[in-house]
């Protein structure tokens, strides 16, 4: 009888837990993704904060001074690739008119290249000299944009900025209740992990701090290194496609593609000596930073094999959006923590 009291009592109790997390969860949906941005940002910088605590600072100085420092080192270049688009749309607005309005007239640099140059220039004339055809074109773009997520941009930025804004209040309210949440986290997964815990959180925050660095810093990295292409080959509007480029290249496999648009772009405009360069910088730039300093920082942290953790950033990113760029990781690390773990006790037997 008093077995079976207590297993009820169990079952009930597990219910309301569940009940009482999922009501949460929907209450705080709207929010839940910069609460996890926020615990991505925290991970990462913890250890600055540990070393500046370390050093006498007070904790809610440390926070908070972590927490100003990422507002101002994410949100300026935001702000200043804003303002730069800004000085610069009223000529792109002027140029955008006069191709409508007389067509873009085949850049001489296009002949100059053996062999499939003239073809090239032919298919530049019909498709892009005519008035008309690239109205047409025009239009069956503005079409695609006005009937999709085009109308929803003021309201998806209004949310990335409130995203933003939570995400780095979390940051500081995170670190400075950072005793207390790692201790109730230990003691959390010691309960219904045992042992495996300790291992399963170390791999968490090993897989979040490899991410961050492997594609944030790398990006930021290799856009800067293909902006300096730009300025040395006077590409058109290169500090907002240096902006553009460091953002871009976080993403795996973007980086790249923007730079073979950016090269076509310094082709026309300059000729074929300066494309080079921006292709030989960006070309070394992505493929050091993509083959070499990527795979080493985030898999190195974890010691999980590369195409786990590259499938898994992928795949995070469909599911999730940006965000699944470091749950991802995340994710695969702690089931593959699992998975060793069980392995060595099955063994170990």
């Amino acid at each position: 009888m008093e077995e079976n009291r207590s297993r009820t009592q169990y079952i009930g109790t597990f219910i309301f837990v569940c009940a009482v997390l999922l009501f949460s969860a929907w209450i705080e949906q709207s929010f839940l993704f910069a609460f996890v941005w926020g615990g991505i940002l925290t991970i990462t910088t913890f250890p600055l904060y540990t070393r500046l605590v370390g050093r006498g600072m007070g904790c809610g100085v440390a926070a908070g001074l972590i927490a100003t420092a990422i507002f101002a080192l994410l949100a300026v270049p935001m702000i200043a690739m804003a303002v730069r688009a800004g000085l610069e749309l009223p000529s792109l607005m002027a140029w955008g008119r006069s191709a409508l309005h007389d067509g873009i007239p085949v850049s001489p640099q296009v002949n100059e290249i053996p062999r499939i140059g003239p073809r090239l220039a032919g298919l530049w004339q019909r498709y892009l000299s005519d008035p008309d055809e690239l109205r047409h074109w025009t239009g069956v773009v503005s079409r695609m944009v006005a009937t999709g997520d085009g109308r929803e941009l003021p309201h998806r930025l209004m949310e990335m900025t409130e995203t933003f804004v939570i995400a780095t209040l979390s940051v500081y309210f995170y670190l400075h209740a950072s005793r207390t949440l790692i201790a109730d986290i230990r003691a959390v997964g010691q309960h219904f992990l045992g042992e495996r815990a300790r291992d399963v959180i170390r791999n968490t925050v090993g897989a979040v701090r490899g991410t961050v660095a492997g594609l944030v810093l790398v990006g930021l990295g290799q856009g800067v290194l293909v902006g300096i292409g730009y300025f040395i080959a006077g590409t058109p509007h290169p500090a907002l496609l240096t902006l553009v480029t460091a953002v871009v290249s976080v993403i795996p496999f973007c980086g790249p593609i923007l730079l073979c648009v950016t090269t076509l772009m310094t082709f026309a405009a300059n000729g074929v000596m300066q494309a080079v360069i921006v292709g030989v910088i960006g070309t070394i730039a992505y493929g050091a930073g993509d083959h070499f300093v990527r795979p080493k920082l985030i898999s190195g942290s974890t010691s999980i094999p590369f195409l786990a953790v590259l499938t898994a950033i992928l795949g995070g990113l469909h599911v999730f959006g940006l965000l699944g760029l470091f749950i991802g990781p995340a994710v695969i690390a702690v089931a593959l923590s699992l998975w060793r773990t069980a392995a060595a006790e099955e063994r170990a037997r």
